[in-house]
Parts: structure tokens; sequence; C-alpha cells
């Protein structure tokens, strides 16, 4: 079976998804008033700055997990690329919020973390095997960068060792995006031999499940 590694998968949804995508557009910017540059800070400080970003979930604290820390847990992992005042991010949140169904099966089968790129953070990355671990730190911003963020929200799933299964760009609706997390957990993306089959296997698998008519 074929592994995508950590090479992401950039799919073009505008082509290959009937149903479509809407996603905001990154400035890449930091909100660095946010931040203390100051080399005396108090680790009081350092804390609230570091949580600043736990306001950008607030209300799935049970789905979302602190990004101090990114790891798959022995689970398929979920990042959330998202920034402030973005309409489809806060679109993405209140679907998960108001679909009971959906947000429990993300807690169940996900590592999922929020990642909001307006805030600066340190990011401790834990992938690989028991024999292979990988530990490095990123900022918020090299971490967008490694995933080739463009629109928000950008939905970024990892396999248990932290490879690079999709990189899903913009939003969906409740019932597409349901049905992606399920061609994740489903395990339908290991039939894929290379991305062109991988693209055309997401969107039948798609289509087929969340009722969209191709």
């Amino acid at each position: 079976m074929k592994r995508f590694g950590l090479v992401l998968v950039w799919i073009l949804a505008t082509a290959t998804f009937a149903v479509g995508f809407s996603g905001c557009k990154s400035e890449d910017t930091i909100d660095s008033d946010m931040i203390s540059n100051g080399t005396q800070i108090s680790e009081k400080v350092r804390e609230e700055n570091e949580s600043l970003d736990k306001k950008s979930y607030a209300g799935l604290e049970d789905v979302f997990q602190d990004t101090k820390l990114i790891t798959p847990n022995n689970k398929y992992m979920m990042m959330v690329f998202s920034a402030n005042g973005c309409t489809y991010c806060e679109k993405l949140k209140q679907d998960i919020k108001n679909t009971p169904k959906m947000r429990q099966y993300i807690k169940d089968n996900f590592s999922a973390y929020y990642i909001n790129m307006s805030y600066s953070k340190m990011h401790t990355f834990k992938v690989g095997s028991i024999d292979a671990p990988m530990e490095k730190e990123f900022p918020t911003r090299e971490l967008s960068r490694i995933y080739n963020v463009r629109p928000t929200p950008t939905i970024v799933f990892s396999d248990a060792q932290g490879r690079t299964i999709l990189n899903f760009p913009g939003y969906m609706p409740e019932p597409q995006f349901n049905a992606l997390l399920k061609f994740i957990i489903e395990d339908e993306w290991k039939k894929a031999k290379d991305q062109k089959e991988l693209n055309a296997l997401v969107r039948e698998y798609v289509l087929k499940h969340s009722g969209t008519k191709g």
C-alpha cells in the first residue's frame, strides 16, 4: 500500500467537486500587538500569550486540543488552519457545534487542532513511529507555510504517524464535510495509488455519501 508521506496533497476542489468550496483569503499576518516581544516576561504573561488562540474555538474545547503540542495520539489527526475574521471558519465551527453526531465522530476518531494564524505561538510538533520519532518546534507562521495554507479554513488530515493524507483548502457544507471525515476514517484513501486517483476517489465518495448530485 503506497503512503503519501509528508508531501501535501492539494485538492483543487473547484475542479474536482461539483459541490464546490468556499474560503477566506489568507493575509499571512500575525497579530503581533497581542504578543510581547520583551525578554523579561513573567511566566503568567507567557502562559496567557500562549492561550490567546483558545478563544478561537470557545465552546469546542472538547473537540479541539491545545496546539502547544500537536501530535496524533495514535489517532488520525485533523488540523484546521484558520484566521480571525474568517467567515467560513466560523461556518465550519457552527456546523460542528450544531451537529452533535459529527462533533462526537471527530472526538472519537481524530486528534483535532484549531490553529489560528492570526496569533503567534510555538507549537511542539511530535510525529513519527516509536522506532522513528520526530519532535520539533515551529512558530505558527512557519507551520502554516509548511502546509502551504492559502485560503482559510484549510484542513489537513494526517495518519497516526503524522504523515499527510489530504490537504483540503476551503469550507464544505456539513453533509459533504461529514462524508470527507468518513472517507479518512474508513481508510478509503488507502485505495489511491497516486494523487490523481486520490482526487477522483474523494470526489466520488463525497458525492455518493452526502446526497450531492454529480
